[in-house]
């Protein structure tokens, strides 16, 4: 886990390194501005942001220099904003916050589909290059990288939470969208809030507990206000999230420079799963070591679910359709892609 500084301090190695080896990329040398809105010890930062930081420097000799912003420079759910108007040269962005524009992707999103980032990442990657590419959901900015999450589960300030009688007005913190909404189907009460909230909201109590992935334990500061974790065979739900440039940053690269970035992007960015899954399961393992509990959504609570799935499968190929995308061709490959 690297905090800020560290992360600062590795950049700053880095760039030294770059210049030694490359000479004359100093004077060529693009910042590109990232919009830092998370936590130094998040997930994302460890396993996705800051190692890509490292691996275009060194990829473009120093040329190309990320820079984590000192302070965010635009919320979360405006990350689309942020990157197309340049307020950020580079953003991660939640693909839920842009439902209209960026819709495709939430095939990774499908309750009870995905078991592991590393999986469903590579499966998400692999599917827009073949399929959703075309569809040119992105225009206005420019797509780096696509990953998704461990998927989410339950994480209970009360104590176990396995059937539908236990998540009757219970509670949840929970991200709009696809969470949401599976939540209200099993009777529970989903509270809307950015990450910032979480740790507010389960230490005092406003919630019974939260619906994020099994890595905000440690990355939200929850477990020791965390009794019980409710897992689901291929998870209650997905978050997808896309790495983008802004365009006239992109444009402004050399093709050389462009040609180096995506060396370390695309394909590359998926295959940092394993590192999130890893944190997941850490997590839990923990949790489990202190007295919590890690126990699993029982038949009826599945079959409420799926129900869902079902229907929301039917949607996305229907959309998907629309966009003239082969809907059924597309998700059969995904789930090829999973296997």
């Amino acid at each position: 886990m690297l905090s800020k500084f560290a992360v600062t301090t590795i950049l700053s190695g880095a760039i030294v390194t770059a210049g030694l080896l490359f000479a004359g990329s100093a004077s060529a040398q693009t910042e590109v501005l990232i919009n830092n809105y998370l936590p130094p010890k998040h997930p994302f930062q460890t396993q996705i942001v800051a190692p890509w930081i490292d691996e275009v420097i060194v990829a473009t000799g120093g040329s190309v220099t990320p820079t984590l912003s000192a302070a965010a420079v635009g919320p979360p759910p405006k990350n689309w904003q942020t990157v197309v108007k340049g307020v950020a040269d580079v953003v991660v962005l939640a693909n839920l916050f842009q439902p209209k524009r960026i819709q495709l992707p939430t095939v990774a999103e499908i309750p009870l589909n995905s078991g592991s980032s590393e999986k469903t990442s590579a499966a998400l990657w692999s599917t827009h290059e073949k399929f959703f590419a075309a569809a040119n959901e992105y225009d206005g900015a420019v797509l780096l990288g696509s990953f998704s999450l461990t998927p989410n589960v339950i994480h209970s300030g009360t104590g176990p939470i396995v059937g539908l009688a236990d998540l009757k007005g219970y509670k949840l913190r929970a991200s709009p969208g696809v969470a949401t909404n599976v939540l209200k189907e099993l009777g529970a009460v989903p509270v809307a809030s950015g990450p910032s909230k979480i740790f507010g909201l389960i230490s005092k109590g406003v919630v019974d507990g939260v619906a994020v992935p099994a890595h905000g334990l440690p990355a939200f500061r929850m477990q020791p206000y965390i009794k019980a974790v409710t897992t689901f065979p291929g998870g209650m739900s997905n978050t997808t999230f896309s790495l983008l440039m802004n365009k006239d940053k992109w444009d402004s690269l050399s093709a050389e420079q462009q040609a180096q970035v995506m060396s370390v992007s695309g394909a590359h960015v998926s295959s940092k799963g394993p590192g999130m899954d890893r944190i997941a399961n850490g997590a839990l393992k923990t949790l489990q070591e202190t007295g919590g509990q890690v126990v699993e959504a029982d038949a009826a609570v599945l079959a409420v679910i799926r129900k869902f799935a079902d229907k929301m499968e039917a949607d996305w190929v229907t959309m998907a359709n629309a966009k003239g995308v082969d809907g059924p061709a597309a998700l059969a490959f995904f789930r090829d892609q999973l296997k």
